[in-house]
């Protein structure tokens, strides 16, 4: 069996033809050892749309290296030995497998079917999407939300209820409404299912009861049910308080059972009732619940994404924002007249992949230093281990890891492979291997002269987010600084290409740092007691910060 690499051949954002792979680094040449390039982080970017397209397809695994778990990558590693038998010198970790067998190797790239897509039926289909292509809304109908709030809502998610029946009609939709009550509603008959209010004060209450009610938990095809599930939005009303973390809590337990892919919050006030009250004491403070509660949907690979609508009293959106922190979710700070574009974009957003596995495979001597694009946990994961899980991954998701040499690199050449298990929207379970090959520099001109600075200058710029929203904006923009200076010192001496480069990395490295100098001076201005629509905004900014691709970083260049 012999692979090919189908990279596809296309213009990047400087008009230079080049290859676009899922898997792109910061130069063709790595640094030989640290003092090579000392203020320039070496970085990999994995792009995850890169999944939708269509590689070479094997059904079954590779062979990987007993010790690293690296995969044999061409027939010209195997080797015939009396003795030994078939085998291979592992190109990572230099480990002697044995091999048994059919030979399956990785190539360059290739996609893997780990195991296929189950086969759907009515039965399933009716209550539990296959590949897990659903939606859930959790709509805030407090006393809060009356009038031009609770308005936009509706003809908002009625525009996306619409969008979604016409472009993905097989998408599952269930509705869960939150005041001072939490009710699941039936979108066919219009039964209320009532979380008991004796119950809000604990998750494991919460949970419980839920579960107890599980028979009554059907998501509806969107397609057949539009104009139902379109009434029944119609019909909310404003009443009491916010008992939103009662009804996360509630969502969880549905998802877990009904294979929920996306939770999208929607919500103008304080959470105020039952677990997760960001007013009032706690016995599990506010923080520490919407992180686990993030951790566990996270788990399910289910993403949460939060809509804040703007009502002129804060929300602590830097507290609800550790939930689409913890599951690569998006939150938005909008006026009730901006919510259509950002619930439509939630609803046109796909999810590639679910309960995704990341691992990457490095030689000896070279080290994983740093990553940025996911959660703080899940980078605390790769740091440790070189692999870790994210809930889901979409389009507009990357993923950037910084690596360095440890010692000094003897060899002219290092592989480095980037291993993405994950689900499809179908249920398949598949897993997406590339690898590529370095040259092994001494001289930093080397490395200089094939610079994508476009990786380095992403990856600063989502440190610095995720830095600004863990409340540390100073150290944010001090790393955006030294980078534009690092990036200064070499302008010179770069080829014309990369000296065309530099000039757009800095113009857009500029806004970024004056972005997070503006968070600063509202913040200042703002009082720090309570939560205010000036924290919200900061804070949903440096989330936004914390996950911007390449993509959005340099659009503009791209169309000139």
């Amino acid at each position: 069996m012999n692979l090919i690499d189908f990279g596809v051949i296309t213009l990047n954002c400087f008009g230079v033809e080049s290859q676009m792979p899922m898997l792109r680094t910061s130069s063709e040449a790595f640094p030989a050892s640290k003092k090579v390039l000392k203020d320039i982080p070496y970085v990999l970017r994995v792009e995850f749309r890169d999944l939708a397209r269509d590689v070479t397809k094997i059904v079954g695994k590779p062979i990987a290296c007993h010790k690293c778990n690296g995969f044999l990558i061409s027939v010209d590693q195997i080797k015939e030995n009396p003795k030994i038998g078939k085998h291979f010198i592992c190109p990572f970790c230099s480990t002697l497998n044995v091999i048994e067998g059919e030979v399956v190797f990785a190539g360059n790239e290739s996609d893997f079917v780990i195991s296929p897509a189950p086969e759907q039926t009515d039965t399933v289909t009716d209550a539990v999407p296959v590949g897990g292509k659903s939606f859930i809304a959790l709509i805030d109908v407090s006393g809060s939300m009356s009038g031009v709030n609770l308005s936009a809502v509706k003809r908002s998610l009625s525009t996306s209820i619409e969008s979604l029946a016409a472009n993905s009609p097989d998408t599952m939709f269930g509705l869960i409404e939150f005041e001072s009550s939490v009710v699941f509603r039936n979108l066919q008959t219009g039964e209320p299912i009532v979380l008991p209010r004796e119950t809000y004060a604990s998750l494991d209450s919460i949970v419980e009861s839920t579960k107890s009610l599980l028979d009554k938990f059907n998501l509806v095809h969107i397609g057949k049910n539009s104009e139902k599930v379109k009434q029944h939005v119609q019909a909310l009303r404003d009443m009491g308080g916010t008992a939103l973390g009662p009804a996360v809590a509630m969502a969880y337990v549905i998802a877990k059972h009904r294979n929920v892919g996306r939770v999208v919050i929607l919500t103008d006030g304080l959470a105020n009732e039952g677990i997760g009250a960001l007013e009032g004491y706690q016995v599990t403070p506010a923080s520490k619940f919407y992180e686990s509660i993030g951790s566990m949907f996270s788990e399910l690979g289910t993403a949460i994404d939060v809509v804040g609508i703007a009502s002129g009293a804060g929300m602590e959106l830097k507290t609800l924002g550790l939930m689409p922190e913890a599951t690569n979710g998006q939150m938005y700070y909008v006026t009730p007249n901006e919510l259509d574009r950002s619930l439509s974009r939630l609803a046109g957003a796909s999810l590639l992949g679910r309960d995704v596995e990341v691992r990457l495979i490095t030689p000896a001597g070279v080290k994983l230093k740093d990553a940025s694009g996911i959660s703080h946990a899940v980078i605390e994961d790769l740091k440790k281990k070189s692999e870790s899980k994210i809930a889901v991954v979409g389009n507009e998701h990357e993923l950037y890891v910084e690596v360095e040499p440890e010692d000094e690199i003897e060899q002219e050449e290092i592989p480095i492979q980037v291993q993405v298990a994950y689900t499809d929207e179908t249920g398949a379970r598949r897993l997406r291997s590339v690898t590529t090959r370095l040259k092994v520099a001494d001289k930093e001109e080397e490395i200089i002269d094939t610079l994508d600075p476009t990786v380095g200058a992403t990856f600063v710029t989502q440190k610095a987010g995720e830095e600004s929203f863990r409340g540390d904006r100073a150290s944010g923009r001090e790393r955006i600084a030294s980078f534009r200076s690092a990036l200064k010192k070499r302008e010179m001496k770069a080829p014309k290409k990369i000296k065309k480069a530099f000039d757009k990395i800095e113009r857009a490295l500029e806004k970024e740092e004056a972005e997070i100098e503006h968070q600063e001076k509202k913040l200042k201005a703002a009082s720090a007691s309570a939560p205010s629509e000036v924290s919200d905004e900061a804070f949903t900014e440096s989330l936004a910060q914390m996950r911007r691709s390449s993509r959005e970083m340099f659009e503009e260049d791209e169309e000139e």
